[in-house]
């Protein structure tokens, strides 16, 4: 039988959309190939649909993307490829906008799930933004969670030329794991930096379970 897993070209794979002048998309992975690895992009998108939604709906509302294929090597700078846009997860009960045109402007950080230790995982975080800071949790291995956030800084972290547009951020002494997890309202110290969490804008667990 074909399956997505045999012919990675029937994957449907899906993305986080975030902000709205400068625009970003997520990969919302798992542990099971070709969607186990982990993407922050910063895109442009061929219609004002999504921006003219983003505004009505607000900094935190979830906006997902479901392009028909699209595996790791897909995502070079200056590649595009076509996806449907939804107000919401596009695989439960998202609200379908239209099709758009994604174009990727550059590729801000890739991450692949690690072997297994008897050592406890940090938690972590890529954190990137202009305009807005968002905070999105780095997987590791089953059991996991996928989470993005919304977040400030207490203290000025501006990208300006030569600079990093995203880093990996660890929060000291947290459970890599959902208990341990950053929530709305916190103000943590992570490598120096003072971050206030704001919002949360996407948590999954079943998809970050373990292997099917």
């Amino acid at each position: 039988m074909v399956t997505p897993e045999t012919d990675p070209e029937l994957a449907v794979h899906g993305l986080v959309l975030l902000g709205t002048d400068t625009v970003y998309a997520v990969h919302m992975p798992t542990f099971t190939a070709p969607y186990d690895f982990q993407a922050v992009l910063r895109v442009t998108l061929d219609t004002d649909t999504y921006r003219t939604a983003r505004k009505r709906y607000g900094t935190s509302a979830l906006f997902t993307l479901s392009p028909r294929t699209l595996l790791l090597k897909d995502l070079e700078e200056g590649a595009s490829f076509p996806a449907a846009l939804y107000f919401g997860h596009f695989g439960r009960d998202g609200e379908l906008l239209g099709e758009v045109r994604v174009e990727i402007e550059e590729r801000l950080y890739v991450g692949h799930p690690t072997e297994p230790t008897i050592e406890p995982a940090p938690l972590r975080y890529v954190l990137f933004g202009r305009e807005q800071l968002y905070l999105a949790h780095v997987f590791t291995r089953p059991p996991d969670f996928d989470q993005v956030l919304t977040a400030q800084l207490a203290g000025e972290w501006l990208t300006s030329a030569g600079e990093r547009s995203a880093r990996t951020v660890t929060v000291p002494g947290r459970p890599d794991d959902l208990t341990g997890r950053l929530h709305p309202g916190e103000q943590v110290t992570a490598e120096g930096t003072e971050l206030q969490v704001l919002a949360e804008v996407y948590l999954e667990t079943a998809d970050l379970a373990g292997e099917a």
